[in-house]
């Protein structure tokens, strides 16, 4: 069953944030590659400079009278879900520290499922050359169009609803 979105639509499809493409180069192994620290507590200052401060959530009532979060900082916190779980299960000693969300056995797989449907969505459509390499493609070496994500982040927080720092939400507090 679908749920019903309480978001106005054009066309039935939820709203977009008006943000310019610009042209982009994949970087292999980049430092969003390395192990995160053990303790779950401590901050991953290159991983905490994707999240706007208010961590995505907004409002802007052109596009809806309600708090919303763009789908990619959705996407970027179940990313991050994900790694943390990933390397907390391939060590013998879990996380100390991570709150893995409200129930670790629901979220996880509700992340891998969002981020399937995410990517089949948006679907990459960039041709990627093949390299003589063992896996046949390094998907980086040539430009592609993308979504300008500083001004994305910039636009949503400069409309955020509330402060908080990073995917550890520094600074947030609930009333």
């Amino acid at each position: 069953m679908r749920h019903q979105s309480s978001l106005p639509s054009l066309n039935n499809v939820a709203p977009r944030i008006p943000i310019p493409s610009i042209a982009r180069e994949f970087v292999p192994w980049s430092n969003f590659s390395n192990e995160p620290p053990q303790s779950g507590d401590i901050p991953e200052p290159i991983w905490d400079s994707l999240i706007p401060n208010g961590l995505g959530y907004f409002q802007d009532a052109s596009l809806t009278n309600k708090p919303s979060i763009p789908t990619v900082f959705h996407q970027l916190h179940c990313l991050y879900i994900l790694r943390r779980a990933y390397y907390a299960r391939s060590d013998e000693n879990d996380l100390e520290g991570f709150d893995f969300g409200k129930n670790r056995s629901i979220h996880v797989p509700h992340c891998f499922d969002y981020l399937r449907q995410g990517i089949t969505c948006s679907a990459d459509t960039t041709v990627e050359p093949a390299v003589d390499e063992e896996n046949g493609f390094l998907g980086s070496g040539f430009p592609r169009q993308c979504v300008d994500f500083e001004a994305l982040k910039e636009y949503v927080e400069e409309r955020r609803i509330f402060n908080a720092t990073g995917f550890l939400a520094v600074g947030y507090h609930h009333h």
